[in-house]
């Protein structure tokens, strides 16, 4: 598999990652865009955060963190769940996925409060510590059962983030946490 050397320069300093080409379904589609003196890495498909964000603001007291791209190159459709404490922003590849099955491509979450995922005996392959954008410290855990499982979490100002992939990698997995950082809150 090649990879090539990205390097993103952010606020904190200069993050350097290896990344798999495919991590963006084609490396003709990663491109990176200068915004101010921060390159912001790109790849995939758009996220429709104008759609999103009306169906999440006033209903959650939660900050309000979107990627603006995830590692996809098809359509997607993102419904949605916002309590006081939570929301839940779904990723499917069809209009009727309803979170089950094939269709569903994961997640992300925030919340008030909560813990890092912790090693779980006999579902648990991999669980280690991630640096992301701005300085960001994560958890990536790969977790199999019925299913694979990746996820990524990270804390701010006592709120939990969670990106979730079924049969998920890290580099996808930082790569939508690390969009939606930069993108800042929404």
């Amino acid at each position: 598999m090649k990879k090539k050397l990205l390097f993103l320069a952010t606020s904190a300093g200069v993050l350097t990652a290896l990344v798999p080409l495919s991590v963006v379904l084609g490396s003709s589609q990663l491109s990176l865009r200068q915004s101010g003196t921060t390159q912001i890495a790109q790849g995939g498909t758009a996220v429709p955060v104008s759609e999103i964000l009306p169906k999440l603001k006033g209903k959650t007291q939660v900050p309000i963190f979107i990627p603006s791209r995830i590692p996809v190159s098809q359509k997607m459709y993102y419904p949605t769940t916002a309590k006081a404490d939570s929301y839940t922003i779904s990723m499917e590849y069809t209009a009727d996925c309803r979170g089950a099955g094939a269709c569903s491509f994961g997640e992300i979450r925030g919340q008030k409060g909560g813990e890092f995922t912790t090693k779980l005996e006999g579902v648990t392959k991999t669980l280690k510590n991630v640096q992301l954008a701005g300085g960001v410290k994560g958890v990536f855990h790969n977790g199999c059962g019925a299913y694979c499982t990746a996820t990524l979490e990270w804390k701010t100002q006592g709120f939990m983030y969670t990106v979730a992939i079924k049969n998920g990698r890290e580099s996808d997995l930082i790569l939508i946490a690390n969009s939606a950082i930069q993108a800042g809150k929404r």
